[in-house]
């Protein structure tokens, strides 16, 4: 059996236990069954990734993952178990923020450019990832105290505002996407990051201080569709699945609680 074709045989077995795993998790008594057998269908995806012929680089690879491991072992140690949301909105704010890394890792590694198509995957990326790192800090700093919301709630209709960062993001998205190689493009991705660190912040004012479940659902799904346009970016279909299941799940979960 080739390499590739075992990779992906995987990347279909670890797509089934998220799957599992999510319905598990939707039950009390069932939910650490479901997060363990989710672990390990992730575990199974980064271990026949590293096989991958395409990684050429191993240290970067082992110092995020001890990186990642001290700090989500940190976290988990100076976590309340009877209050986890803050220690959610953390990690959905480290998901976004590895999306954008990836984004621009991927806009800078290509100077020759991917295209249009890979130009508004990589915005996809970007923005998604920055809204969730920006949002998920905001509630983060908000259910900690460090954020008193309601002196900022200035603004009566937010949807007005959600939409005006919207349509600039969509503009610049665009240019970006048009030509990635050109010597603007740069600006163009810092202007769009730009926009949706503010939209970020936007969009998770509201629920800041009355809703926190809520605005991590909200932000959890943002973080899967920053993955989920990653993996396009990058050709993985783990991530595309995983990263589409996350967005989805999180989006119904907050709509059922608003």
């Amino acid at each position: 059996m080739e390499l590739s074709a075992l990779i992906h045989i995987v990347y279909v077995l670890s797509a089934i236990t998220f799957l599992l795993g999510f319905k598990l998790m939707g039950n009390p008594e069932s939910a650490q069954r479901g997060n363990l057998i989710s672990g390990a269908g992730m575990a199974a995806a980064v271990l026949v990734t590293l096989m991958d012929m395409h990684v050429a680089r191993f240290d970067y690879i082992l110092f995020g993952l001890l990186a990642g491991t001290a700090g989500g072992l940190w976290l988990v140690k100076n976590t309340d178990p009877t209050s986890p949301l803050p220690a959610l909105a953390l990690l959905n704010g480290g998901a976004g923020l590895a999306a954008l890394l990836v984004a621009f890792a991927q806009f800078y590694a290509h100077p020759e450019g991917q295209g249009f198509a890979g130009g508004l995957a990589m915005c996809a990326t970007a923005v998604a990832g920055t809204v969730a790192f920006a949002g998920s800090l905001t509630v983060w700093a908000g259910m900690t105290k460090r954020l008193i919301p309601d002196k900022l709630l200035v603004v009566r209709k937010w949807r007005y505002v959600y939409l005006a960062f919207s349509l600039l993001i969509l503009l610049a998205g665009l240019l970006f996407a048009s030509d990635p190689v050109a010597p603007e493009a740069y600006r163009y991705f810092f202007i769009f990051t730009l926009l949706a660190l503010a939209l970020g912040v936007a969009l998770a004012l509201p629920d800041s201080h009355k809703n926190f479940p809520a605005a991590v659902s909200l932000f959890n799904s943002y973080s899967g569709v920053a993955a989920c346009a990653a993996g396009f970016i990058l050709q993985n279909p783990l991530m595309i699945v995983a990263g589409a299941l996350v967005g989805a799940g999180g989006i119904t979960l907050r709509n059922q609680m608003r």
